[in-house]
């Protein structure tokens, strides 16, 4: 983290201390909070939690069930549509930001060595499909890993094969980035890696690798890594192509350590994406201020799990459920307030998101178009699993894990801790909020994207348990006394943002 001047750092302390002394309960926020109750959370994810939402998929029938579901809560509590919303990118009902994505499933490049094809997951497979068209050619050069490893490279072919002894890398194959990196410069368009933990991979890993990566469906540069498709290929198939020229891969290795070493034979790439195209959506919930209505606090969760396996349905009671119906509870609230003529005076929009699970791809969709200007965003409080306990804290434990809160604006850190120190008294544990947590929390959740455009964040978090991303995290399981507690710290958090006179300096760096 950036070293704040000294300057900066009186001014920041001297807010943290007017936070804390200006601090004391307020019976209208009390009176609303009282609306957040465990019977609620509980009937909201008994629904959203259930088989019949098929674990939420992100633009799978069970996400769309979902989204039904958290904008029919919205209309019930009196919630109207975005002002605008056609004209600020949401569908016609005014609650739904619908964001394209793509499913790009391996196995859609074929390959062919001396007019013999290789099977996919058998002979060869690939983490990523770059290459962008047909491809074919009559020489291959032939590397290693102590090649690679500095010396020149020479004129680069189209193709090059690169035989792996099993020692560089992670002992079953090398570095695939740095691969791609070194080759790009040599004009390479696709590498082989030949290892011999190919196979050892395919077994292990071959539903992982087979299911394929979601991502926005938006013009991208086809390779991040800089051009060049790498394929891991196993042993048998570098024998195979080697035999054509000869050679078998001992003497190819040893030759290609002295000198530059191209085998004449044809090989054939033949790319046919296996893209699948769908829509996913985030939910709004505005509940428009008053005299401060043009500035926006944010509350969001996402509400997309990962869907079924192999028949069973997992259904993310936790992961992400208990933020889903904590952002739905505080709508509620929020609602009751404006209604009974006590709204905020900043404008707070409840925003339950979907693709995190494949890489906070909503919330990313959200903070690249906007329906509200980012530099009116005040703050994003986000909620990812607060419905358990971790393995560190016993059952009896109060707590909540807060990550992001001081790192954009101590100011934000200071009002989080006062709520908390006013109504909920909860243990704030920083343990995932320190420089260098291997953990690496902070960068994964929605909260970020938010972070990365300087908007304060404060992200609250239970910890992983032993049901994380597995088919038992489930209702039976929540402890809804935490779950309101933790909801109602959110909940006064947001309060105070809203109505308080100014926004929370930001006086930070992430």
């Amino acid at each position: 983290m950036k070293r704040v001047p000294i300057r900066s750092w009186i001014v920041s302390a001297a807010l943290v201390l007017s936070v804390q002394v200006a601090g004391q309960v307020d019976s209208v926020a009390m009176r609303y909070g009282a609306a957040i109750t465990q019977d609620m959370l509980r009937t909201h994810l008994g629904v959203l939690a259930s088989d019949a939402f098929e674990g939420r998929e992100t633009g799978r029938k069970g996400e769309k069930m979902a989204a039904a579901y958290i904008m029919d809560q919205f209309r019930k509590d009196g919630i109207p549509p975005v002002p605008g919303g056609l004209e600020r990118g949401l569908m016609a009902d005014g609650y739904r930001q619908q964001f394209p994505v793509v499913i790009s499933k391996p196995g859609g490049i074929s390959l062919n060595v001396a007019g013999k094809d290789a099977v996919f997951m058998k002979d060869y497979f690939t983490f990523d499909e770059q290459l962008a068209g047909d491809l074919q050619t009559g020489e291959v050069m032939v590397l290693n890993t102590l090649t690679l490893g500095g010396a020149k490279l020479g004129g680069g072919s189209k193709v090059v094969l690169l035989l792996d002894d099993g020692k560089s890398g992670n002992g079953l194959m090398p570095d695939l980035r740095k691969v791609s990196e070194t080759l790009v410069k040599t004009g390479t368009q696709v590498v082989l890696v030949a290892t011999p933990g190919a196979k050892a991979i395919m077994e292990g890993f071959g539903g992982a690798i087979s299911e394929g990566r979601m991502r926005l469906d938006v013009p991208e540069r086809k390779n991040q890594s800089g051009g060049v498709q790498v394929m891991v290929v196993t042993m048998d198939l570098a024998e195979s192509l080697l035999h054509a020229g000869g050679l078998n891969v001992k003497k190819a290795m040893k030759k290609a350590t002295r000198k530059r070493l191209v085998v004449k034979v044809p090989v054939r790439f033949t790319s046919k994406p296996l893209d699948e195209h769908l829509t996913a959506e985030n939910v709004l919930g505005y509940v428009e201020g008053s005299d401060r209505k043009g500035e926006l606090v944010v509350v969001t969760a996402h509400y997309d799990h990962v869907g079924m396996k192999d028949g069973e349905v997992y259904n993310g009671a936790d992961d992400d459920g208990s933020g889903t119906v904590a952002v739905l509870a505080m709508a509620h609230a929020f609602a009751k307030a404006k209604a009974e003529g006590h709204g905020p005076r900043r404008s707070v929009l409840f925003m339950t998101v979907s693709g995190e699970e494949k890489g906070l791809l909503g919330s990313r969709w959200y903070t690249d178009h906007p329906v509200f200007p980012l530099d009116s965003t005040v703050v994003d409080l986000n909620i990812d699993m607060i419905g358990r306990v971790d393995t560190v804290h016993g059952d009896s434990s109060r707590f909540v894990y807060v990550i992001g809160s001081k790192r954009l604006s101590s100011e934000l850190g200071a009002i989080v801790e006062e709520q908390n120190h006013l109504y909920t008294k909860l243990d704030l544990d920083y343990t995932f909020d320190a420089d260098g947590d291997p953990n690496r929390f902070y960068y994964r959740s929605d909260h970020y994207n938010f972070a990365k455009k300087g908007i304060p964040v404060a992200f609250f978090f239970n910890g992983v348990h032993a049901d994380y991303h597995g088919p038992h995290d489930e209702v039976d399981r929540i402890r809804f006394d935490l779950l309101q507690q933790r909801t109602l710290l959110v909940f006064h958090t947001a309060w105070e943002l809203a109505n308080r006179d100014r926004r929370p300096v930001v006086d930070g760096a992430n």
